[in-house]
């Protein structure tokens, strides 16, 4: 029986997207006969020690990982890389290992599993680091740091034997950095939301419950990142409010470190139609999603090939039509321009995202056709066998 090893920061019950993705493509290579191990940390949700989940033994450490700060956040990255490695080394060997980036610069400790244990090497680029700190101000842009660090990135990146890049904008990425393209496949994080089901409104008690009967809701779903960008969305929320549009509600569900100031600024600009609810518990998912008419899925310019925003194919899942207010060469603009799941709007222009919600309220057939368009695609999405695919041809290779 062929083996692999997948190590992340998350896994669940821990709540992460790199883990929902983990957890699906885990539960596929068991279902393909592989012998699965997770090797990953423990959290709130979860303990360090081994369990058997479903087929896939999930090896937890101890963490001293925290969300406090931006220091506390690095400090515990680096604490974290070190002790994954020392436990893969204690773990039998297995044929391929698979490194995620979480926590940024996972990679580097691939080689020295490859050298020590003789297992192929995959890299599985969620994003793609010191890029991504560079952007967001984490690191000054072309900094000595930075540039060490994208030094290591490319030498580890470089020892692997294959790497999975999530979308067409990251392959760009990827082979400006230098790395050959026969090391490189794209593998869409699509068909992982196989468990969000489309609840129709009403049927669907988280309308309901949250007093959204009546109302045009316009949903963003998930983390408040310093990725994304929301002043179109402002702008946006400030129009249709001006224009009288009453039953447009734009409705925020979620945290993170940009959730304060979206929270200020639309208090500050007097919008009464925009709402903040929490984050809600995984087995609520497709009755939150679902409550949304349209949802919105943000992103700033110049994260274009380093991110590829997950939430998009949670979004398909529900049925529902996604406003990508974002770059253009994004690979999210790319799949709602070939398959009609949406609309992209340019960034920063709220006036165009305004037109665009007006446009599918006025129209709702086109509103539905649009939704099963999206759920068609994300239930024939296929992540699993691509990624298998990829590591039965790279096990079946001579050394």
């Amino acid at each position: 029986m062929p083996s692999i090893l997948f190590i992340n920061r998350v896994y669940p019950p821990d709540i992460g997207a790199t883990g929902r993705v983990l957890e699906h493509v885990a539960q596929g290579f068991v279902n393909e006969g592989w012998e699965v191990s997770v090797l990953t940390t423990a959290g709130d949700h979860s303990l360090a020690g081994e369990e058997l989940c479903d087929g896939v033994k999930v090896i937890r450490i101890v963490s001293a990982f925290s969300k406090r700060s931006l220091l506390a956040r690095a400090l515990g990255y680096v604490l974290m890389i070190p002790a994954l490695f020392l436990r893969a080394l204690l773990l039998p060997r297995a044929d391929i290992v698979v490194t995620k980036t979480d926590p940024p610069m996972l990679l580097a400790i691939g080689p020295l599993l490859k050298f020590l244990k003789g297992s192929r090497l995959i890299h599985w680029a969620q994003d793609l680091y010191p890029e991504v700190a560079e952007e967001l101000g984490v690191l000054p842009k072309r900094g000595g740091v930075a540039r060490l660090l994208r030094e290591i990135s490319s030498l580890a990146m470089g020892q692997h034997d294959l790497t999975i890049a999530v979308g067409r904008c990251m392959e760009e990425r990827l082979r400006l950095r230098g790395l050959p393209p026969e090391k490189i496949r794209v593998v869409l994080n699509s068909g992982v939301e196989q468990e969000i089901v489309a609840v129709p409104h009403e049927g669907n008690p988280f309308r309901k419950a949250h007093g959204l009967d009546g109302s045009f809701v316009v949903m963003y779903s998930g983390n408040m990142g310093r990725a994304h960008d929301f002043s179109a969305v402002l702008e946006a929320a400030r129009l249709l409010q001006d224009q009288g549009d009453e039953d447009v509600l734009f409705l925020f569900v979620g945290n993170g470190p940009g959730e304060a100031g979206l929270r200020l600024e639309a208090e500050a600009t007097g919008l009464k139609n925009i709402r903040f609810l929490p984050s809600q518990p995984l087995e609520l998912l497709s009755q939150s999603l679902s409550a949304g008419d349209l949802h919105l899925v943000t992103m700033r310019s110049e994260m274009a090939g380093l991110v590829v925003p997950s939430k998009f194919y949670g979004v398909m899942a529900s049925g529902r039509p996604c406003l990508f207010v974002g770059p253009d060469a994004s690979e999210v603009a790319c799949v709602i321009r070939e398959s009609g799941v949406g609309k992209v709007i340019p960034p920063e222009d709220g006036a165009a995202l305004a037109s665009a919600i007006q446009e599918y309220r006025a129209a709702p057939d086109s509103l539905q056709v649009a939704g099963e368009r999206g759920r068609r695609l994300q239930m024939e999405g296929d992540a699993v066998g691509g990624l298998v695919k990829e590591a039965i041809k790279l096990q079946a290779r001579k050394p």
